[in-house]
């Protein structure tokens, strides 16, 4: 569409302010995107270890363990008792760290496990009855603070061989040494389901033993490196695209004005809509790549 001349002085008088305007516009978005963009790098962070090496603390000191139930007592940082019982299982139920199958026969096995398996839920509980919980169970021992002992849950544990063990009188008469383990199976039968067996294990200390503080690695506020960092960038960014925008209504204005002194009929007189506001995406975008262009030198 031809624009029209002006009829007016008025009207012209208008077009050379917007015209001004716009290039003034342009300059300005010109001129900050190269100062933005000649601003020093923001400084890389480095995301915190998520593992840190913490030493272990003054309560992790060997001291003499006591288990009153099984009558054992031994030096070190930690110690714990493991009780495992002979269970059916149904093959396809996830097998239990530490679980060891004995036997298996049409999808069910024998396996020594340390959690209690209800039978009761089987497809098939006819034949395959695990006994109720047996009066020992696994536990851990420490003389540190509560829930400590978890942190050194896998650390350098150490089976303790029955040989270095004394079971009391009344132990000693159902538990026999096979192994690394105390089993109460009777020597020369093959183990039953409800059979127990009872090991014993101690943490010692050593130069990898280290345990973590609920709170290591925490400190108070925002972590170094992240937040701020992150608002600066973000910050950066929007200026940078206030920068284009500013570019692209400066072209805008200006090309717009200029269409009002093109010669009728050429292409510049015939901006208008959408073709207008293309034209000035375009020179918006080449002002803001001549800036990057600008800032580098």
């Amino acid at each position: 569409m031809t624009a029209r001349p002006r009829e007016t002085g008025r009207a012209r008088r208008a077009d050379v302010l917007m015209f001004a305007l716009g290039a003034m516009l342009l300059a300005v978005a010109f001129v900050w995107m190269v100062a933005l963009l000649r601003q020093a790098p923001l400084p890389e962070t480095v995301p915190d270890d998520p593992t840190p090496a913490i030493a272990p603390p003054p309560s992790a000191q060997v001291q003499r363990l006591h288990d009153e139930a099984f009558g054992v007592a031994l030096d070190g940082l930690a110690m714990r008792r493991v009780v495992q019982m002979l269970q059916w299982r149904e093959t396809d139920s996830p097998l239990e760290p530490g679980s060891e199958v004995v036997s298996e026969a049409e999808g069910y096995q024998q396996v020594w496990s340390e959690r209690i398996i209800d039978s009761s839920r089987f497809r098939h509980p006819e034949g395959h009855a695990n006994p109720p919980a047996p009066p020992y169970r696994s536990q851990s021992f420490t003389s540190m603070q509560e829930g400590a002992d978890d942190a050194f849950a896998e650390g350098d544990w150490r089976i303790v061989p029955p040989a270095r063990l004394n079971l009391p009188e009344n132990l000693a008469a159902v538990f026999r040494a096979e192994g690394g383990w105390w089993i109460s199976t009777p020597e020369g039968t093959l183990p039953a389901v409800g059979d127990l067996r009872v090991r014993f294990e101690v943490l010692l200390p050593s130069p990898e033993t280290a345990i973590s503080p609920p709170d290591a690695g925490k400190t108070s506020g925002e972590p170094a490196g992240t937040a701020p960092d992150a608002v600066a960038q973000a910050l950066r960014w929007m200026g940078r695209s206030a920068a284009l925008l500013l570019a692209v209504l400066g072209a805008g204005l200006a090309l717009r004005a200029g269409a009002a002194f093109a010669r009728p009929g050429s292409v510049l007189a015939r901006l208008n809509g959408a073709m207008l506001l293309a034209a000035s995406a375009w020179v918006g975008v080449i002002a803001i790549v001549l800036a990057g262009l600008a800032a580098r030198l």
